[in-house]
């Protein structure tokens, strides 16, 4: 994963452990507000993380690791594997 997304992961979530802290009580906004930025930030994280995992599974791919190989480290039925790295395939390219 490039130095830059670890970097902005680290820093989105850095930034929901605060907004956490807030919902314990020191909050400076309605329960509500906090909360949604929170989630906000947690979906932010997750897409990155999701977008690292794909690039790194494609690239274990690409580099000859068999994708039974690398639906196993990802805890992930071949197909649906399979399925997931040629739609994004499709989408990066067109």
């Amino acid at each position: 994963m490039p130095a830059e997304q670890r970097m902005l992961i680290t820093s989105t979530l850095d930034s929901v452990q605060e907004q956490l802290l807030q919902l314990r009580g020191v909050q400076t906004g309605p329960t509500a507000d906090v909360a949604r930025r929170l989630l906000r930030g947690l979906g932010h994280s997750a897409g990155l993380i999701e977008s690292a995992w794909k690039r790194t599974a494609l690239a274990a791919v690409n580099g000859g690791v068999p994708l039974q190989e690398v639906a196993r480290w990802v805890d992930m039925p071949v197909e649906v594997l399979r399925e997931m790295l040629t739609a994004d395939g499709r989408e990066a390219g067109g």
